[in-house]
């Protein structure tokens, strides 16, 4: 007779991403067009000690991009339609565009009063990557993961998103921006939806 049997397991409170490639969008177009809307001022600077870089107002898609605004919400659609109810509304509440420079970096937030939040980049990530903190507030109080023969740390960093790919992702989870160590510009598209019955 066997000492355990019928062992099953269950993952409880997973925390689903979903990537997916955007086609047919001009990013050289919206590079030329974020640069000239960071000139005039359409926008804002973080302080050096926030990480620096540039921020446009939050109604980018509202008055340019309609392709990758069109695109973003049918992908958006397409994924979260399949773990919601048929009745639930998906829709856009707000984006923006965001630039950093050498040096620059982004630091960890939420997206308040949004259900799923969404990035499109615009330029390849290069090493300045997006990151998640782990949301189990109390995982710290166990360090036996090191041991773990998969362990994982507090905090996953993504692997390097090229252009024309985008992260959709729960707002509620805690994320920001390594330093770009790179003399390139890094230029992402950023959009909220709200999740309504």
């Amino acid at each position: 007779m066997k000492v355990i049997e019928n062992v099953k397991s269950k993952a409880l409170w997973p925390t689903v991403t979903f990537t997916f490639k955007v086609n047919n969008i001009n990013n050289e177009q919206i590079t030329n067009k974020c640069l000239e809307r960071e000139k005039q001022g359409l926008g804002f600077r973080f302080d050096p000690i926030q990480g620096g870089g540039w921020q446009s107002n939050k109604d980018l898609l509202d008055s340019e991009f309609s392709d990758l605004k069109k695109s973003i919400l049918v992908g958006a659609n397409e994924i979260l339609s399949q773990i919601y109810v048929d009745q639930a509304s998906i829709r856009m509440i707000n984006s923006w565009a965001n630039i950093s420079r050498k040096n620059q970096y982004t630091m960890p937030h939420v997206h308040e009063e949004a259900s799923w939040s969404c990035v499109y980049y615009v330029t390849p990530t290069y090493d300045a990557n997006l990151y998640f903190k782990d949301p189990r507030l109390l995982e710290h109080m166990d360090k036996s993961h090191h041991n773990l023969k998969q362990p994982y740390a507090n905090m996953i960093r993504k692997r390097p998103f090229r252009a024309g790919e985008a992260i959709l992702f729960p707002s509620w989870l805690e994320h920001g921006v390594v330093t770009n160590m790179t003399d390139d510009i890094r230029i992402s598209i950023a959009c909220n939806f709200l999740i309504e019955g």
